[in-house]
Formats: C-alpha cells, sequence, structure tokens
C-alpha cells in the first residue's frame, strides 16, 4: 500500500519527543549489558547498536535488552535503560495527570474485509460516513461509530497508542483513517513485526503497567496482562465466512452513536481516570494502580444506588466519601428514585407502595461501607433499616 509519510521516518523523527536522543550512536554507546557480566546470552562489552555488540560482533537477544523499532528502527535498549525511561516517561505523564491506553485496531476500532463481496461503489462510499476503500487492493474498512469523538476525549486523559497483530504498513492505515492530523498516536504504533508473536504484551511500552489500560474484544492475546484489560464487544460490520456472525451491513444498521460501545467505554474511562487521580485517596499518586481500581469496579456492578435523606441541602452528592466508594465498586449512582434503582440507601424508611416499585433493597450506609472494605457484595438483610413506630393520637390508648 502506498502512504504519504514512511512508518520508520514517521518513528525516527518522532524518538526525540519521547525524551530519546535523536543521534541513536549515543544511545548505543550507552547499551551496556545489564550488569556488565557476560554470559553465553551476551558479552562483556558496552557498545550495542541495532542489537550487536560493536566490539566483538555478538548478536544479543532479549536476555540483554528489546528493540524499540516502532520508536526507532535503530533503538536498542538495555534492561537497565528500560526500567530508567519507564520510570522517568512514567513519572511525566503522571504529573500532566495522564495514564496510558493502549488501542487494538480490527473488531475494536474498526472493521476490515478483504472480500469481494463487501466492496462498495464510489457512489456508496460518498454516503456511508468512516466507509473507506483500501485500493489499489481490495478490501474495505469502516471505523466504529463515535471512534473520532472516542480518541478525542481519551486523549485528553490517556497517551494512546495503537497495538495490532497486524502488520506495520496495515497499521499505518488505519492510522491515517483514525488520526489523520497525526494527534493522538505519533509513532505510538506497535505492529506485529515489533514482536513477532501470538500474544500481546507490556514489555515495549515504555510506561509502568500499573498505569496502563488496554481496550481489545480479543481476551486470549493478552494472557499476561487480563487485570489491564477492558473487553470490548466485538464489531462485526461487514459479512464474514463466520455463519455464526450476523453482519451489521447485513441488517442494514450500525451502532448507535451516542450508546454504542465506545461511548459506554468512554464513561467508564473517565470514572477510572477520576479514581486514579481523586484528591482525597491516601495513596502516593505513584503507589496507585488500574488494575485495582478495575478490580473493585466489578464488585457491585448492576446496582443502582438512591441516596435517601443523607445529605444536606444544596450538598452536591457526587463530593461525597459514600458516592465515591459506590463508584468505586462499579455502581451507578442515581440523584433521583426512579425504576431502575436496585437499592435505596438511607436512615429512614420512607418507603411506599410507590417507592417499592421493582423490590428494591433498602439499607443502612454502614451497608455500603461494608462492601468497600470487605471488597464484595454484602447480604444486604444484614444492614436493616429501623422502621418507626406508628404514633398513637388518642390519649386513652396510651393508658
Amino acid at each position: 500500500m502506498d502512504f504519504p509519510q514512511d512508518s520508520s521516518d514517521m518513528a525516527s523523527s518522532s524518538s526525540s519527543s519521547m525524551g530519546f536522543p535523536q543521534n541513536l550512536t549515543d544511545v548505543a554507546s550507552s547499551s551496556s549489558g545489564s550488569m556488565g557480566v557476560p554470559d553465553y546470552h551476551t558479552c562483556a562489552h558496552s557498545r550495542v547498536f541495532r542489537g550487536r555488540c560493536l566490539v566483538c560482533g555478538t548478536k544479543l537477544d532479549r536476555s540483554h535488552g528489546l528493540p524499540f523499532k516502532y520508536i526507532d528502527r535503530n533503538l536498542w535498549l538495555s534492561h537497565k535503560e528500560i526500567a530508567q525511561q519507564r520510570k522517568v516517561q512514567s513519572d511525566k505523564l503522571l504529573n500532566e495527570r495522564k495514564l496510558v491506553l493502549l488501542l487494538d485496531l480490527d473488531h475494536t476500532l474498526l472493521h476490515t474485509s478483504a472480500m469481494t463481496r463487501n466492496q462498495k461503489t464510489q457512489e456508496e462510499l460518498n454516503s456511508f460516513p468512516d466507509l473507506y476503500s483500501l485500493e489499489p487492493f481490495s478490501g474495505m474498512t469502516k471505523l466504529r461509530p463515535y471512534v473520532h469523538e472516542f480518541l478525542k476525549e481519551a486523549s485528553t486523559m490517556f497517551e494512546l497508542y495503537i497495538y495490532t497483530m497486524g502488520e506495520r504498513h496495515y497499521a499505518m492505515r488505519m492510522a491515517q483513517f483514525l488520526d489523520p492530523e497525526n494527534v493522538y498516536f505519533n509513532s505510538r504504533i506497535i505492529a506485529y513485526e515489533d514482536y513477532r508473536e501470538d500474544e500481546k504484551t507490556l514489555d515495549l511500552v515504555l510506561k509502568k503497567e500499573s498505569m496502563i489500560l488496554i481496550l481489545d474484544d480479543t481476551k486470549k492475546v493478552w494472557k499476561k496482562h487480563t487485570l489491564n484489560l477492558i473487553h470490548v464487544k466485538k464489531y462485526s460490520y461487514f459479512d464474514s465466512h463466520e455463519r455464526s456472525t450476523v453482519s451489521l451491513s447485513s441488517l442494514n444498521t450500525d451502532e448507535d452513536e451516542r450508546t454504542g460501545e465506545l461511548a459506554t467505554i468512554l464513561k467508564k474511562l473517565q470514572l477510572i481516570h477520576r479514581l486514579f487521580f481523586n484528591p482525597k485517596s491516601e495513596d502516593d499518586l505513584a503507589d496507585r494502580d488500574v488494575k485495582y481500581i478495575l478490580v473493585r469496579l466489578t464488585k457491585l456492578q448492576g446496582c443502582n444506588i438512591f441516596f435517601n435523606h443523607i445529605f444536606p441541602p444544596n450538598f452536591d452528592p457526587e463530593n461525597s466519601r459514600l458516592w465515591m466508594m459506590a463508584e468505586e465498586l462499579g455502581a451507578i449512582c442515581s440523584k433521583e428514585l426512579c425504576a431502575s434503582v436496585t437499592h435505596v440507601v438511607t436512615h429512614l424508611d420512607t418507603r411506599t407502595k410507590e417507592s417499592q416499585k421493582g423490590k428494591k433493597f433498602w439499607v443502612n450506609p454502614r451497608w455500603l461501607r461494608a462492601c468497600y472494605h470487605a471488597l464484595g457484595r454484602e447480604a444486604e438483610e444484614e444492614f436493616p433499616i429501623p422502621v418507626p413506630k406508628p404514633k398513637v393520637k388518642d390519649k386513652k390508648l396510651r393508658r
């Protein structure tokens, strides 16, 4: 495929912006064998270039370091240098109140098909938004609805990467569709040539694992990092060879921009970002971990909580510790007692026939605190609300 910018040139021009020297000979000179102790994988010399010792010519393997070709085609870092860069770049990003988001391409942000029956005419291309022909090759790409808004909003909270099992020329072409002005990804595009494995890992990301989130429709490729993964519903716009998959195009429909998968995921990312950088958190910023947040978000998933007579008038409940506890555990908090509410947290039993619709749980605030500290959903019946005794109006009945 023809591209307006060569991928290696893009990588080379971006290395300095990521904190690396532009002269890779300087990096080669400093890339010493981990602790300077030779073994059968490495040598005692300190000058490394393109993964090979410049003194004795020994080709060094991954026990010595890793190539970072997506940053610069000649860049090789020792494990010691990787650790140093990871700390420096992580601290810098945290100071900017940003985390890291790795984005899969196919079936996550878009869908590409090489099947001829999915080809569209130029007239059809003009009438369909975010539908592209992969000329001069046969193939069509459809971007997932809301993807441009998603990337724009996510980029304010995260440093964005593309991480795909596709080859680099394909990844670069998709990046042009997703990020035509090259404002979101820069050189941060990790393709199959960068790792050549059947699994994806975080080894090539120069940030701490505790600040990295992953969006991917395929769980099995992230076996070593499942706790960092937010699983995305598979996007299948075109027809495929899988008979069990019904394509959206065959139904003459598509995901809704405002209620579709990416819009839903964006809300979750906004919540995670807010929880991570919560100024009321007792942990130091460097000690916080997105994996811990993701685990907690599953504990009250499916619960919709309404706080009744808990907060004083003119107080925003979203600023309360109870509200934050509920969100940290994955519950949705409502400001009105609507039909979707599953739990009413209150000190007062003000139940009416109308408010009881939907078999809601009425619990004491201690229930939410117990769930938070136990990291799980506690039995609601263990936290009842005292039922007020009926008032006796007739004095004769008091005798």
